[in-house]
């Protein structure tokens, strides 16, 4: 049974919207949109959006009554207090919302640990702050804690970091271990990113043989997969990564990247577009997939990009000129579906 959210986002005149991806986000959580609300103005320190604003909000959100009213901004302690009490409803804001999706899409060890941690370092900060504005509108849960339980229960979350920190790094340096051990066969290795719902899945299915399920929602990958195949009668290795999101925390970024690191081993690296999206929006997740490859250690002279899903986009040229002149090299156009261009 699908849950109502309401959506919220507060943004400057000219700042871009976003919340056609948190519609996505959303609907890949599991929830239904209810109702969706925009505000043109800078982010008011107590409410985030105005406080008349959330009044006038927080009355259509009595007679919807949403499991969740989701806001695009990162939302500070007192900001997510203060809506909370004037909806009545539990509010999270975008880094919350990614962070619940990976949570249900984890199938591995090392993704569980490495959301978990990503969890709990979000939550660090905002600990104390948080307990201390629960005891002053006695939330549940948080009756009668004292100094000492504040401090149990930020002494907790610490050693808990520590515990998924450690455990990650065996998991890092058994990775490396292979890595090495590629290096010395001499395996050429090719990762596969991209924005998240580019295509990088079919294409490795396309490529590797494979048939790993192809998500209708965003982040159906979030763990690594390699496969060997051959090319002109040399084995390569190929692997299948989590996809890139706008804005995406750099906690989060941290606590994959473990993860991440085969992109950063790879000798090239393939970076998938989709072919079909707007010219701004294209240029949006190139980007921010840029930014993010180039964040880890990854430069533009290892990228090649690939222009997918040629099946259902129109004139190319405008979106081969843009990557051209953004990244420096001339894009693959491809389609992961019919093969063509492979």
């Amino acid at each position: 049974k699908q849950e109502g959210v309401v959506l919220i986002e507060v943004r400057e005149r000219l700042e871009p919207s976003g919340l056609t991806e948190l519609r996505l986000l959303s609907e890949a959580a599991g929830y239904t949109v209810l109702e969706e609300f925009q505000q043109n103005r800078f982010c008011d320190p107590s409410f985030c959006l105005g406080r008349g604003k959330a009044e006038e909000i927080a009355k259509l959100v009595k007679n919807l009554k949403p499991k969740k009213v989701i806001i695009n901004n990162q939302l500070k302690p007192i900001q997510r207090y203060n809506l909370t009490k004037i909806f009545g409803t539990e509010v999270i804001d975008r880094i919350q919302l990614i962070l619940e999706i990976f949570s249900k899409r984890a199938g591995t060890l090392e993704a569980k640990y490495q959301i978990e941690l990503a969890k709990l370092q979000y939550e660090l900060p905002m600990a104390r702050e948080n307990v201390r504005l629960a005891k002053l509108g006695e939330l549940p849960g948080f009756h009668g804690l004292g100094k000492y339980q504040v401090d149990v229960y930020e002494t907790m979350i610490k050693r808990r970091i520590s515990y998924l920190k450690r455990r990650l790094e065996e998991i890092r340096r058994r990775k490396s271990m292979h890595r090495r051990r590629r290096r010395r066969d001499a395996l050429y290795s090719i990762a596969i990113t991209g924005y998240t719902f580019a295509g990088k899945t079919a294409l490795f299915n396309y490529l590797t043989k494979e048939s790993f399920a192809l998500g209708e929602l965003l982040f159906t990958t979030l763990s690594t997969t390699t496969r060997a195949m051959k090319v002109g009668g040399r084995k390569i290795l190929i692997s299948d990564t989590v996809g890139f999101i706008e804005n995406l925390p750099h906690l989060l970024i941290d606590s994959f990247y473990s993860t991440l690191e085969e992109i950063t081993w790879a000798d090239s690296v393939l970076l998938v577009l989709d072919s079909s999206d707007s010219r701004s929006a294209l240029q949006r997740k190139l980007l921010t997939s840029v930014n993010t490859l180039n964040s880890i250690g990854v430069f533009n002279n290892s990228i090649i990009p690939v222009l997918n899903k040629i099946d259902i986009a129109g004139d190319l040229e405008e979106s081969e000129k843009m990557v051209i002149e953004l990244i420096g090299v001339r894009p693959i156009k491809i389609s992961a579906k019919t093969g063509e261009g492979i």
